[in-house]
């Protein structure tokens, strides 16, 4: 498993990870993520690891939805969202430069105002992270993505790097 020094790399990873972990916390999330569709992994994430954020999703067996649906929400509107089977959870994710998802897993509703919250910190991580498209996939860091990762919970992300080669 990837310790946190060899997981947040690169420019602004302090203030990524900061932001994150305080977005978590604002809003009441179980986890928070930043993946980057360009490389397929997990960039950033309100965890120390790749492992502890799949983890949250590993937990909950009542995530069950049609993947495909949610996908082409994301690439359309630029967000999707869905409950799990049970209604005490929901995943909602929110697409920038069409290359980064802002992953959001919640215990229950988030807190009242917590959309004006996340647009926020969409703002400011349009600002920390790149516009630019990488068109080669390099291959994941090491320690990878913790062994459960999007492909492993049934979550297709490959659509991102489909979509930049179009």
């Amino acid at each position: 498993m990837a310790d946190e020094e060899s997981f947040f790399k690169g420019p602004n990873a302090a203030e990524i990870r900061a932001l994150l972990e305080a977005l978590k916390t604002g809003i009441e999330a179980k986890v928070i993520g930043i993946f980057d569709g360009a490389k397929s992994w997990l960039h950033s994430s309100s965890e120390k690891s790749p492992g502890t954020f799949w983890a949250g999703f590993n937990e909950l067996g009542c995530l069950r939805a049609d993947w495909g649906a949610w996908d082409r929400e994301l690439l359309t509107s630029g967000r999707a969202r869905v409950d799990c089977q049970c209604g005490a959870h929901s995943v909602e994710a929110f697409l920038f430069h069409n290359r980064w998802i802002l992953i959001v897993l919640a215990n229950g509703p988030l807190v009242i105002g917590a959309g004006t919250v996340v647009a926020h910190a969409l703002d400011v991580l349009k600002g920390l992270l790149p516009a630019r498209v990488v068109r080669r996939s390099p291959a994941p860091p090491a320690g990878g993505g913790g062994g459960q990762g999007p492909a492993e919970l049934g979550i297709p992300l490959w659509w991102i790097r489909k979509r930049m080669a179009d």
